[in-house]
């Protein structure tokens, strides 16, 4: 064997040695999902001005809030992706992350129970949004820290529960008395940095930067992104009482699109695949876009909805690729959910004064101008649609894997050797997609109880899918296996 063999067969290893080390204590863990579905119950509950401060607020303070929590939350992206390499892995700060949750917890009772409700001035009110929105922002660089220590079909699974339970919580919250909504809506982010802070104890922890490489964007995939986001913010041009009904709208959406992944990947357990995800989002912005010429009265609702739908779908598919990307190649996670955010929101904020500079003008009460504004959207999905194409040739990593300093040449890391490893001994040997991704858990380290908690699988299945494996690689048990892997190019 060569010596570059030879470091590809000692990377494997040294990747299986790890998860066994690491995930020793792992175990299904619903703070996962139900920590992340309460930081979008925040999100989601802070946007419905029914719900916060309540019926009655003065529309103009909401909109005050609003826009300080949208620049806050824009401007600690940026905040966090200019020094992400100096401030390394993020859980690694719990101090910071626990201060700055708590400041968000503070900033939304103070605006929700005295600023707002005492008809402080808008310009105190904008100020007061734009700190509270920092937490919000950290806290979900940390979500995405934790699944990015997660298997694929666990984010998938997890994902759509925490969009249930962010569904189930915004409800319960919405029901509550005025202040005691308000209050509840405070704690929430507490109480999701607390679960996240539980859900790192028993995850592997994200490696450290290589620093003798770079990290390039995706930019081609956060164009994508930041083309939906604009169309989802323009989508309640047509709808009556949009400053509220918007955000309920995407409220509902996220429930629902959790709903529909979750029982996809129960009908569908061995064929679920993320560009699904995309593809159904493609399909429904179009949908969306061909009512727009009829959107009057309750199709303008329709198209909200619609457009808002197809935004959480392709919102879930990007967050998986780009779960991916970590995972596979071993990118920080921090500046690339960091920046990821930033192509969200920062088109979302333009869509919204768009909508709010045009709604009421009567510019769109002409057939023949939503006809344009359709064709207008239409274009842009066409765009993203090529964008996409322009891609096929890159394999899932959409440019964004390390490159060397010195070398400017990608320089494959353990865990991307050991997969690929995996990918061309299924190959060879025919293994199905499950048997595959089986095979590829339990060469990581990973005992039985642990795959079937990760794949969510029975004990019965977990043994079929492994002995089918093993017999077509001609092996016997786990070690034979790793050392046929060895002999993998």
């Amino acid at each position: 064997m060569s010596g570059t063999q030879q470091r590809t067969a000692m990377g494997a290893q040294e990747v299986a040695y790890d998860f066994e080390q690491e995930t020793s204590s792992a175990r299904v863990f619903p703070v996962r999902f139900l920590g992340m579905g309460l930081f979008i119950a925040w999100l989601s509950c802070t946007h419905i001005s029914l719900i916060f401060p309540g019926p009655g607020c003065d529309l103009d303070a909401r909109t005050a809030f609003d826009m300080g929590m949208r620049v806050g939350d824009i401007g600690t992206f940026v905040m966090l992706a200019l020094p992400a390499r100096r401030i390394g892995v993020l859980s690694r700060h719990p101090s910071t992350c626990f201060a700055l949750a708590a400041l968000c917890a503070a900033g939304t009772a103070f605006i929700g129970l005295v600023a707002m409700p005492a008809g402080l001035h808008y310009n105190l009110i904008f100020a007061f949004s734009v700190p509270t929105a920092i937490g919000g922002a950290v806290l979900f660089c940390l979500w995405g820290q934790v699944y990015c220590s997660m298997g694929m079909t666990q984010a998938i699974v997890d994902g759509a529960l925490s969009c249930i339970a962010a569904l189930a919580m915004s409800g319960l919250v919405a029901v509550l008395k005025p202040p005691f909504a308000v209050i509840a809506t405070a704690l929430l982010p507490l109480v999701s940095m607390i679960a996240a802070a539980l859900s790192l104890r028993v995850l592997p922890l994200e490696r450290p930067a290589d620093l003798s490489q770079r990290y390039p964007m995706p930019w081609k995939l956060l164009a994508i992104m930041a083309i939906g986001s604009f169309i989802m913010g323009a989508s309640s041009l047509f709808m009556d009482n949009a400053d509220y009904m918007g955000s309920i709208h995407r409220v509902l959406a996220t429930g629902v699109f959790g709903t529909v992944v979750l029982g996809l990947a129960w009908l569908h357990r061995d064929k679920l695949d993320a560009r699904t995800l995309a593809l159904a989002a493609l399909g429904l912005a179009v949908f969306s876009l061909v009512l727009v010429p009829f959107a009057r009265g309750s199709l303008g609702g329709a198209v909200s909805f619609t457009a808002k739908f197809a935004f959480v779908f392709f919102t879930f598919f990007v967050l998986l690729v780009v779960v991916g990307i970590v995972r596979r190649f071993e990118v920080p996670s921090l500046r690339l959910f960091a920046v990821t955010r930033i192509a969200t929101e920062l088109p979302l904020l333009l869509g919204l004064l768009l909508m709010r500079a045009v709604r009421g003008s009567g510019v769109l009460d002409s057939l023949s101008m939503r006809v344009i504004v359709a064709l207008v959207g239409l274009v842009l999905v066409l765009v993203c649609v090529v964008i996409w194409k322009s891609e096929a040739s890159v394999n899932a990593d959409w440019g964004a894997q390390g490159v060397g300093i010195a070398t400017n040449v990608h320089e494959p890391g353990p865990q991307e050797v050991f997969l690929a490893r995996c990918e061309a001994l299924a190959e060879r040997y025919g293994l199905t997609a499950r048997e595959s991704e089986l095979l590829t858990l339990a060469l990581q380290g990973k005992t039985r109880s642990q795959i079937e908690q990760e794949l969510y699988l029975s004990a019965n299945t977990v043994k079929t899918h492994l002995r089918h494996a093993y017999g077509k690689l001609g092996v016997h048990s786990k070690a034979e296996a790793a050392e046929l892997l060895e002999s993998v190019e």
